[in-house]
This record gives structure tokens, sequence and C-alpha cells, in this order.
């Protein structure tokens, strides 16, 4: 049985030491065809050499000028060769057979997106959680842009690219792509601009097969979450994209508002 190619995007910015740590485990992965498509977003320090060190027909590695990590996963996409892609954080980890049980997940027909239960790991480990490892269930006759608003007013499942597996046909034949112009909320608008082009459905795997290190976040991304303008912009965004919509979409979507607003002013006080 030919299994299909994996594309896994991997940018790296300063991160050469746990980039490597992950490279080497997917390269003793047991699912074997894939291409660690590894992007060095023109690090400071010696994470290119190190990168350079790991020898392997599996890893495609490249290097560009500084243009943050929505430039980084653009250029993955665009010398992937993969039938499915996959888009990991540098310094995240990933279970063992995480590319294995999302690739037999998104195989499936009718499927056009896999998505995972997350593992964060906050406080260098002093504090383990798991998430999204409930089903959310689309209702029967909602439409996607509906379940997509519900998912989010729910929990957090459907905000990241990283616990997700994409079909990169659908994402070639739309041009869908990260908007290097946002450094805030650039994943949720990658994943719904693909969720809104799908034909089909949404599979979720209810384990925690992607570990997300919460502790390795940057002071930059705690600034971002702290700007309210950044929040407001991503609402626009979120308005754009139901376009006119009905009525029961434009509800979800203020009550996506407030919960954001609320959020934010909450962190604000804990600060």
């Amino acid at each position: 049985m030919n299994l299909p190619l994996v594309s896994i995007v991997i940018p790296v910015y300063n991160t050469g030491e746990t980039a490597s740590k992950l490279i080497n485990k997917f390269l003793n992965d047991k699912y074997e065809n894939i291409e660690l498509v590894v992007v060095d977003d023109g690090s400071k320090d010696n994470s290119l050499e190190l990168l350079k060190q790991i020898k392997s027909k599996k890893l495609r590695l490249f290097g560009k000028e500084n243009g943050g990590p929505s430039s980084a996963r653009n250029y993955g996409v665009n010398v992937a060769k993969g039938k499915y892609i996959l888009f990991v954080d540098s310094d995240d980890d990933v279970k063992d057979d995480f590319v294995s049980k999302m690739v037999d997940a998104i195989c499936k027909p009718g499927i056009d997106l896999a998505m995972s239960g997350v593992k964060f790991i906050r406080d260098n480990g002093r504090m383990k959680k798991d998430e999204f490892l409930d089903e959310f269930k689309r209702e029967k006759n909602e439409k996607i842009k509906s379940f997509a608003l519900r998912s989010m007013l729910s929990d957090g499942r459907m905000y990241p690219a990283f616990n997700k597996m994409f079909k990169m046909d659908i994402i070639k034949r739309y041009r869908i792509r990260f908007d290097e112009t946002m450094s805030f909320g650039e994943d949720t608008k990658f994943v719904l601009d693909y969720i809104s082009k799908m034909n089909g459905e949404i599979v979720q795997i209810l384990e925690p097969l992607y570990i997300y290190n919460v502790g390795t976040s940057t002071s930059t991304a705690k600034r971002l979450e702290g700007n309210w303008d950044n929040w407001r912009k991503s609402y626009k965004n979120l308005q754009r994209w139901i376009d006119s919509g009905d009525l029961h979409q434009k509800r979800l979507l203020m009550m996506i508002y407030l919960r954001w607003r609320y959020s934010w002013m909450r962190a604000k006080l804990l600060k």
C-alpha cells in the first residue's frame, strides 16, 4: 500500500536546538512517507548551521530573510509536494503517532480537515492540561460557517493551524495563504479561509496528539494579545469572512465579540 506523502512545514527562528529535536522525532516516526519542509526565517544565531548537520533525504531545508512566521509558512506551502500538509511550531512537540492518526482520519471518504486534541504544557512542564477531547458536533444541515463560529464560542479548537491536517489540493486550488500583514490571529484566518472552501466534513481526533509549549511564548506574543486593536482587526476579518451572513451567524459573531472583549479585559486586570 502506497502511503500518501505528508508535508510537515516547520518555521525556525533562533530555535535550532528544539527544532533539531523535533525533526529527529519525525525522522524516527513510524509513518515514513513524509517531507520535512524546514524554513529558517533569517535566524540570528547558529540555528541554520545546526539544521544543516541533520542528514536525511526527508529533510528539505530552506533559508530566507526574516519575514515572520506567516512568511515562513507560506514559503513552505509554495515548495511543499505532499498530498496533505501539517504546520508544526519548532518549539512544540507531537505524540509518536501524530502523523499516522491524522492521515488515517483525513483519508476517510468525505473528510477535508482533520483536527486533533492538544496537550498544553505551561511553566516548563509544572502544569499540564489536555484540551479538545470531547467531540463538538456539527448539527444536521448546519452551515459550515455557523459550525465554525459556534465552535469558536465553545472553545479554542478552531483557532490554531498546528493541530490540523489540511489537503494540499484545496490550499493550492484556492491560493489559501497566511496573511503576512497580520501578527495576531493569522492562524485563525488561514483555518477559516480553508473551511470556507471545503465541500467535505471535519473529523475530530479526541486525543492530545499535539503538544503545545505555552511556556515558550514570546513577550511579543503576549504584548500583541494585550492590544485590543489586534483583537478588533481579527473581528473585522470574521465579519468579512461571513460576508452578508444570516441572522444566526451575526448573533454568533456578536457573542464572539463579547467573549473576546471579556477575555481581554480579564487578562488586563490579572496582569
